[in-house]
Order: structure tokens, then C-alpha cells, then sequence
């Protein structure tokens, strides 16, 4: 079973977003979206290194994706790697027991991720009210 749920929530984004948007600043964008890959990279780096291991296909699949507003860490590819949700969820009819690495992954690296996303984002916060991004 899972540790943990599979997403960190965080308090109170939409209103930041606002007034990050309201900077006007293109490069605003650009660290918001670097912050949320940095903080799924964490979770990836984790996920990689206790992903189960035949070939290693599926654990080179896994990868770290982030918007403005979101970050994923996805395994598996549609081709080649179509076998990543059965090794993560199971498959009792198949006799795949869960091996839910990507939960595990954010779970043991949740704090990690939480301190990483908030120094970025008070790292932002800092650099607009003290020397804005450019417009």
C-alpha cells in the first residue's frame, strides 16, 4: 500500500498566482514553472531510484513535467512502457502485487518537496519586491 496520497496541495496557490500575474512579468512565469519542476524532480530522482528493475525501461520512462500551475512526476510511455500502472496499482488478475513507487517516492520526500517549493517561491517573492523580473 501507499504511504501517502499522491498530491501535495498547496494553501492558498490561486491568490499567489494572481498577484504573480498581476506582476506582468513573463519571467515571473518562467520561475513559477521552474519551482514546480524542481519540486517534482525530487520526487522523479526519488522514484527512479526504488522503481522495481527488470530491464530498466520503466524506470529511464520516469520524469518530472511542470505548468505554471502544476507539477507531475509520470512513468511509462504509451509505447514500450505501457506496464507502468500495472507494477504501480497491481493486477490481482494477473498476479501483479501494487508496488506504488511513485507514492512512495512523494512520501519519503514530501517534507523535501514542501521546503523546496516554499524557498522557491519566497525566493520569487523576494527578487519582485526587491529587483522586479523583467516585463
Amino acid at each position: 500500500m501507499a504511504k501517502g496520497t499522491g498530491a501535495i496541495r498547496v494553501k492558498n496557490l490561486r491568490p499567489l498566482q494572481r498577484e504573480l500575474a498581476k506582476a506582468g512579468s513573463k519571467d515571473v512565469v518562467k520561475e513559477v514553472r521552474k519551482a514546480n519542476k524542481d519540486a517534482a524532480l525530487i520526487v522523479s530522482d526519488k522514484a527512479k531510484q526504488i522503481v522495481p528493475v527488470q530491464s530498466g525501461k520503466l524506470q529511464k520512462s520516469i520524469g518530472a513535467q511542470a505548468q505554471r500551475d502544476s507539477a507531475r512526476v509520470k512513468a511509462g510511455t504509451s509505447k514500450g512502457v505501457q506496464y507502468a500502472g500495472p507494477i504501480h496499482w497491481g493486477w490481482p488478475a494477473k498476479g501483479i502485487r501494487p508496488q506504488p513507487f511513485l507514492f512512495d517516492a512523494l512520501s519519503d520526500k514530501r517534507d523535501e518537496v514542501e521546503k523546496a517549493y516554499e524557498d522557491n517561491l519566497a525566493r520569487i517573492a523576494l527578487q519582485l519586491s526587491t529587483n522586479p523580473l523583467r516585463r
